[in-house]
């Protein structure tokens, strides 16, 4: 068979094409992030995300149709710190909490929610914000809140099995764990009450403690 230099071509440039079509759309989500903090959801437009990005308009359409697409992935990375298509359910960290003794499963929660909020957390306030003003946003606010409910329902199980917690009581430890690990405690301690990361960090470990004592 006579080989098709067409084909051959093709197949030699895609990975580069792949490669630069993955750089477009890290430094569209890159400027977005930074113009979603700097002047909020509602005072970015498209065209200025694009100008900061240095592409044209219509390509950031292409790979994003809307702002919210763009919100979306924006948030998303920042939670799980990769493009991987892995929920949090299915992340190391969060089956190293499932899997720890007792006596170690706090302490490892609060640090991997401290990481996570470090990472996050003004990407949450920003897309609370946008909730605010924006439908679509808000559906995606409201999106991101029961993926939390899930997951701590996922720890508040993992605690009744682990005999941390009473099994009549799993739904308040559910409840529990969705005020202390979530994005909104994080705000009222590191932001409102201005505490550095460390001092978060030492609140929501001792909150986890007291709320699941380990008896041994």
């Amino acid at each position: 068979m006579v080989p098709n230099p067409n084909q051959e071509r093709r197949a030699y440039h895609a990975p580069r094409r792949n490669a630069g079509a993955q750089q477009t759309r890290e430094r569209i989500r890159t400027a977005a992030g930074e113009l979603f903090l700097a002047d909020g959801y509602a005072g970015t437009s498209m065209r200025s995300v694009a100008r900061a990005a240095g592409v044209a308009e219509k390509t950031v359409y292409l790979r994003f149709p809307t702002k919210t697409d763009l919100l979306k992935e924006v948030v998303e990375t920042a939670i799980v710190g990769d493009e991987l298509p892995i929920p949090a359910a299915d992340r190391e960290w969060f089956r190293a909490v499932l899997a720890a003794p007792p006596a170690d499963k706090m302490a490892l929660l609060a640090d991997a929610s401290a990481d996570l909020h470090e990472r996050t957390g003004a990407f949450f306030s920003m897309a609370r914000g946008a909730a605010a003003v924006d439908p679509e946003a808000a559906r995606l606010w409201e999106g991101g809140k029961r993926g939390h409910l899930a997951d701590m329902t996922i720890f508040a199980r993992n605690l009744v099995e682990a005999g941390l917690v009473r099994p009549e009581d799993e739904d308040q430890a559910r409840n529990t764990l969705y005020v202390l690990v979530g994005p909104e405690s994080w705000h009222l301690v590191s932001v409102e009450l201005g505490q550095d990361p460390a001092a978060y960090r030492a609140w929501l470990t001792a909150a986890l403690q007291a709320a699941f004592p380990y008896r041994g």
